[in-house]
């Protein structure tokens, strides 16, 4: 049950951090860029929960493949994210 927080608390951090950074470099983001990245966040907090229920469930080379198969995904959202979003003009 902590794993489920402390991942909660990790995106909700995430999301605050990403705001405070846009507004600190006046970045100026339209309404879809930050739907993609609360869906990245999103996307996040679900491999996250795949890995943590694997692992509950006592299955730990189950976490590792599916955690890695869908941990891909997630690393190339938040790199396209960074690179393509978050970027200074």
């Amino acid at each position: 049950m902590i794993a489920h927080l402390l991942i909660g608390a990790l995106a909700m951090a995430t999301l605050l951090l990403l705001v405070d950074y846009a507004r600190k470099n006046e970045l100026t983001l339209k309404w879809w860029h930050w739907l993609l990245t609360f869906l990245g966040i999103i996307y996040a907090v679900f491999v996250l929960e795949l890995i943590v229920g694997f692992f509950g469930e006592g299955a730990p080379q189950a976490a590792l493949v599916m955690g890695g198969m869908t941990g891909i995904g997630a690393v190339i959202w938040g790199v396209l994210l960074r690179r393509f979003v978050f970027v200074k003009a």
